[in-house]
């Protein structure tokens, strides 16, 4: 039985892929699913303020934020190095990028504007011992080379749960080291290829209308046995 569900933020839980505005329809089933006691927890890559924030007011019960190097379940973890803000910005200005708004907030995982990744950069952070990643949406630069993994791994150890317990669902190329503690792999319809490719399960409906689809099946699954061993 699945105790907990990880969420992707943007392109999961938003409307589509390019927009920030979050599916209602999406957040309610995922109130419906915690009343049935499964727990439920964003998985981001933004920063840690902002995914704590957005956690509190959604009813989450935590947040991995940062990529993986924060992680919050009733208290707060740090899992890897800070990136001093002058090296931030020698980055943006050494290959013309433009720094995330919400890189004045962050410590672990910085990120910019375009999310494509050059060769020259990845020249610049092998020699410089740092990993770069892309969701798609921005450029993430960070030592940790394990991406949403080491906080995943991190939040099962807290909760003394297995990966047959823990599903995730996710749209980008992000997510697939968030999979691979997941023993359930769920991708939207409108994700990356190489996350379909992946999954155990790729919805029908795009972003949040497939967390929805997904979400509900396991709901109404579960008031099915809810019904059965009632006398």
């Amino acid at each position: 039985m699945i105790k907990v569900i990880l969420f992707d933020l943007d392109g999961t839980l938003t409307i589509d892929r390019n927009s920030y505005l979050l599916d209602l329809d999406a957040l309610n089933s995922i109130r419906d699913l915690q009343s049935l006691g499964v727990k439920a927890f964003l998985v981001t890559g933004n920063s840690y303020p902002v995914s704590r924030g957005l956690a509190t007011y959604l009813g989450m019960d935590g947040v991995v934020a940062e990529n993986g190097c924060v992680v919050y379940a009733g208290e707060e973890h740090f899992l890897c190095k800070e990136i001093d803000h002058i090296i931030v910005k020698e980055f943006e200005s050494k290959f013309g990028l433009k720094g995330s708004w919400q890189n004045k907030f962050r410590k672990y995982d910085f990120g910019f504007y375009p999310p494509q990744i050059t060769p020259p950069m990845e020249e610049w952070a092998l020699e410089n011992g740092f990993s770069l990643k892309t969701s798609g949406y921005a450029l993430h630069l960070s030592y940790n080379s394990q991406g949403k993994l080491i906080g995943v791994r991190k939040l099962l150890d807290l909760l003394k749960l297995d990966e047959k317990d823990v599903a995730a669902i996710g749209d980008s190329l992000t997510d697939i080291d968030m999979m691979k503690l997941a023993g359930v792999k769920v991708a939207v319809a409108n994700g990356d290829d190489e996350l379909k490719a992946i999954a155990d399960l790729v919805t029908k409906g795009k972003s949040g209308e497939g967390v929805k689809e997904y979400i509900m099946s396991i709901v109404n699954a579960l008031h099915g046995r809810n019904q059965r061993t009632c006398p």
